[in-house]
């Protein structure tokens, strides 16, 4: 199983809960999500913050003291979910060695459970 993703600050601080917070976890945003921030704000910014701030377990107070670069940060993964583009990737990270061939159902030959035609 992929490690969580998260999203290291470049400028740190601390919530009004008294939380530092040095990096960010990423949760994948669902359909109901958008639902429940129409239902929040009818205001396209509004309905961006809270589906950020459900994003990445932060209140919306919260989200706007963000540094204005790690909130670009934070708004391009969102873009990046929205797009179906690998998170991943976007944040830098590469993925497992293997992962693509597993996840095409490629097997190698020496690979356990390859049999040989005889």
């Amino acid at each position: 199983m992929a490690a969580p993703l998260s999203i290291p600050l470049k400028f740190p601080f601390t919530t009004a809960a008294g939380t530092r917070l040095t990096s960010l976890p990423v949760t994948r945003l669902k359909r109901k999500d958008i639902g429940k921030a129409q239902d929040y704000s009818k205001d396209e910014g509004v309905i961006e913050d809270f589906l950020l701030a459900k994003m990445t377990g932060m209140t919306i107070e919260d989200l706007n003291d963000l540094d204005i670069a790690d909130s670009k940060t934070v708004t391009e993964v969102f873009r990046g979910m929205a797009d179906g583009r690998d998170l991943a990737a976007l944040l830098g990270r590469s993925a497992v060695d293997g992962a693509e061939d597993a996840a095409l159902g490629d097997s190698k030959p020496g690979d356990a459970g390859v049999s040989a035609l005889g």
